[in-house]
């Protein structure tokens, strides 16, 4: 059965949940003063329609009461940090990269518009798309269209680069639906100038089905820690840069200009639309934390993403998760950011011996065919790995089309 999902302010009344007549139980994201706290099961057993605010309320206060507490007394005793005037934050650019997900894309354009943000704009990366919808979607609203033809995510994101306005740039997708405080959380993020990259929380913006469940519960969805990390990459061991999947996922993250001329743009071999699928953004925060600069994983700059909903769909985005991670390792090795041998150790024991085949003998919950699909992924990403070179080879000799934005798409009374 389904479980809702939904937040809640603990520091403004609580109401009623209604309308649960086809949900098991409800997933609660708590903020206490806009900050994620914790998650809050509340179960519908016995089956009601609506479950009372008093119950609410108590479920939190059992569930997270010792977090609640801390968040009270941090406040009472000075240890919050007084919100930054708007005056003070720095301008944002937010890219956007879409190929033929018109109807996903019109939802993560009407979040992102209603970002609370004094300084931002938002460009959206049309990456080798099959006809104009997106142009018309875009040409309707106040932000940035640009077409980039050749096919490859990360192609689509080292466009955004170049296009990118200001000095802070952060990117999203268009099955994301960003928080409000996205932008806030991620200049948080940023508040010191030795950090070259940040990424926060990645919730589950519905559990609708068990695929949905499937991953966010049992697998382990993508980012969902709900404290603030700092990481130097050299303090970090080479196994802890090679789990970078851990640092930042491309759903929800941002860098500092500056980092791309220190260590490069991403990787066009790597990601969604050549044959790794996967693996350019955790390359990119792992190449950063490899060249010894710092990361931030900041949860107030956090989205909402939209996971799969089928088990056909969820089974085939595991697959390729293996083939992305071994694609990355790959990369790793070509790059040399660490030496071959222990990303050699890494790959054989870490990696495919810990959380392959491990997991393949005892799945637990997860059902073994979806680690099945994860493991065949991975045995596939040598083969990938070549036919995406030869992919990115052939494309980097294509000069990228530049052209100014029609006159519907020029940002109009000064909001970006």
């Amino acid at each position: 059965m389904a479980i809702k999902v939904m937040e809640i302010e603990f520091t403004e009344e609580i109401n009623p949940i209604r309308q649960l007549e086809e949900y098991e139980g409800v997933r609660i994201l708590v903020r206490y003063r806009g900050r994620p706290r914790g998650w809050a099961y509340v179960s519908n057993n016995p089956w009601e329609q609506t479950i009372s605010a008093d119950r609410v309320r108590q479920t939190i206060v059992d569930q997270l009461g010792k977090e609640l507490v801390r968040s009270t007394l941090r406040e009472q005793f000075g240890a919050v940090s007084e919100p930054v005037a708007d005056r003070h934050l720095p301008p944002i650019s937010v890219v956007i990269c879409t190929r033929d997900r018109t109807d996903l894309l019109k939802g993560a354009l009407e979040a992102l518009l209603a970002l609370d943000y004094p300084d931002r704009e938002i460009i959206v990366i049309d990456n080798a798309p099959a006809n104009n919808s997106t142009a018309e979607l875009v040409a309707r609203l106040p932000v940035r269209y640009v077409k980039e033809e050749r096919p490859g995510l990360d192609w689509a994101r080292n466009r955004g680069i170049v296009e990118a306005r200001h000095e802070i740039i952060a990117f999203t997708d268009d099955d994301v639906r960003p928080d409000r405080g996205w932008l806030r959380g991620i200049a948080e993020g940023f508040a010191e100038e030795e950090i070259m990259a940040v990424s926060g929380l990645v919730a589950a913006a519905e559990l609708e089905t068990v695929a949905q469940q499937q991953f966010e519960l049992i697998y382990g969805g993508m980012l969902q820690y709900l404290d603030t990390r700092k990481f130097y990459g050299s303090e970090l061991s080479v196994q802890e840069l090679l789990w970078a999947s851990k640092y930042g996922v491309g759903a929800n993250m941002a860098f500092r200009r500056q980092v791309f001329a220190e260590v490069g743009n991403f990787d066009v071999a790597l990601d969604v639309g050549t044959a790794t699928r996967g693996g350019g953004d955790i390359e990119m925060f792992h190449r950063i934390l490899a060249k010894g600069y710092a990361t931030v994983y900041e949860p107030s700059a956090f989205v909402w993403h939209l996971h799969r909903r089928s088990d056909k769909a969820l089974s085939k985005q595991l697959q390729d998760n293996g083939r992305g991670f071994g694609a990355y390792l790959l990369t790793c090795d070509r790059n040399r950011t660490v030496p071959r041998l222990e990303i050699l150790k890494f790959a054989m024991f870490n990696w495919f011996g810990w959380w392959l085949v491990r997991r393949l003998k005892a799945p637990g919950l997860l059902p073994r065919q979806l680690v099945v699909s994860e493991l065949l992924g991975a045995l596939d990403s040598f083969f990938a790995y070549r036919k995406a070179q030869l992919q990115a080879q052939q494309l980097a000799e294509l000069e990228p089309q530049v052209q100014p934005p029609p006159q519907a798409q020029q940002v109009a009374g000064g909001v970006r």
